[in-house]
């Protein structure tokens, strides 16, 4: 008898059973969720949930829009807004850099470079200041 008692592991027995019982529960959910009808009638349960986060969203933004206006800071919109214009100079400035990068390319040999006051001035960033000693 006390070889049989050996062989019974109760929680392997357990686990087995919970195994084969979540198989079945998600093979039963798969099935369910994969059909036209659930599909359909859960749009039908979304559709008015989603309609109404929109709304809500929609007029929480005006409401923002005015607290912010009359705090005189920016929405969300006027930073989004600034950030494209930003970005448009930015690509310009590049674009310029680029184009005087290619002119200097093609005068090169032909004009001595300028030097800048720094190199002229032999390296120094700063310049002393004299002060009247006390």
């Amino acid at each position: 008898m006390s070889e049989a008692i050996k062989g019974f592991d109760p929680i392997k027995l357990m686990r087995e059973a919970r195994d084969s019982g979540l198989d079945a529960w998600a093979k039963l959910m798969l099935r369910l969720t994969g059909s036209h009808e659930y599909q359909r009638v859960q749009g039908m349960i979304s559709k008015p949930t989603l309609l109404a986060i929109a709304l809500y969203r929609k007029a929480a933004e005006s409401a923002m829009s005015e607290v912010l206006a009359q705090l005189n800071m920016p929405s969300r919109e006027d930073v989004l807004a600034l950030s494209t214009r930003l970005t448009h100079i930015e690509m310009a400035i590049d674009d310029l850099g680029a184009g005087l990068e290619q002119l200097r390319r093609s005068v090169g040999g032909a004009r001595p470079q300028r030097t800048s006051n720094r190199e002229r001035d032999g390296g120094s960033e700063t310049r002393g200041v004299s002060t009247p000693e006390a």
